[in-house]
């Protein structure tokens, strides 16, 4: 059988916030790996292991709270994502990884297939992939995902070009999919410029952080019929959201933030300059 003709699959599940809970996430990982029948070898299932524990333990370290993981079989790899209530993303830095990752960052990052990390609402997403580093050629239909139940049962909906991931799937229990289609999200991220945040609870001293950053998303099959159509999602800071914006009100945020600009450009520098000269000539008195 191809890789192209195994059954995409998912399954998601809630991590504690003790660090004793990591074995057992990890066995239910390789459990969940096995019985999928994904050609996976033994190497890559103890890689597997390896790299789930060191980033599920990081989630619970950094946080000191519970995490989410979702594990996924695309069709091509086997996909782990673990959703923890930090802001902090793991960087490279100088050969080595910051302190939200360390020796850890660095074996995914030697060995996972592909990985990375992504806001999400309340903290961030840490996803690694096993499998072929090559990633074979798109196998569901372009332009369109489709969810097909055990019983044939067929959803399907429109696929955006800029979407970043394909929620098509195949032998989906029929009771799970009203589940699956709730989870049917395109996204696409776009960067912010970067200033030196300070946040005193979260680090020391200034922090060069992306602003006004954030994502284009929609959920086809969300109960509120806003959130059907693209909006858009700003992180204005570190944990500090304006959501659900559709093109009218992006464009009054816009117009504020251009008036913001021309405040502090043609009235506040100004005076910051005036300010700063007085209080030099009251110095040299």
């Amino acid at each position: 059988m191809t890789l192209q003709g195994l059954a995409a699959r998912i399954h998601g599940f809630r991590v504690d916030s003790e660090e004793s809970c990591v074995p057992e996430a990890r066995h239910k990982i390789s459990a969940l790996v096995h019985g999928w029948n994904v050609p996976l070898s033994e190497e890559q299932v103890s890689e597997l292991e390896l790299l789930s524990t060191e980033v599920i333990t990081n989630a619970v370290r950094h946080t000191g709270a519970a995490c989410a993981v979702a594990v996924r079989w695309t069709g091509a790899r086997v996909r782990v994502e673990v959703t923890d209530a930090s802001r902090v993303h793991p960087k490279a830095r100088h050969g080595s990884l910051d302190t939200e990752g360390g020796r850890g960052l660095l074996l995914v990052d030697a060995l996972a297939a592909d990985w990375g990390s992504a806001d999400a609402p309340a903290g961030k997403v840490v996803w690694f992939e096993v499998g072929p580093r090559e990633q074979p050629p798109p196998w569901s239909t372009p332009g369109t995902w489709t969810i097909t139940t055990t019983d044939h049962t067929i959803s399907e909906g429109y696929l955006p070009d800029w979407a970043e991931d394909d929620p098509t799937e195949v032998n989906v229990p029929l009771a799970e999919l009203p589940q699956r289609l709730a989870l049917v999200n395109h996204r696409t991220f776009f960067e912010g410029p970067t200033m030196p945040v300070t946040a005193p609870d979260l680090w020391d001293g200034p922090k060069d952080e992306p602003v006004f950053e954030g994502s284009i998303d929609c959920n086809p099959h969300d109960p509120d019929p806003r959130k059907r159509d693209p909006l858009v999602n700003l992180q204005l800071a570190e944990g500090r959201w304006v959501l659900g914006l559709d093109p009218q009100q992006l464009a009054e945020v816009a117009i504020k933030l251009r008036e913001h600009a021309d405040l502090l450009d043609k009235k506040i520098r100004p005076a910051l300059v005036a300010a700063r000269d007085d209080w030099a000539a009251r110095h040299q008195e």
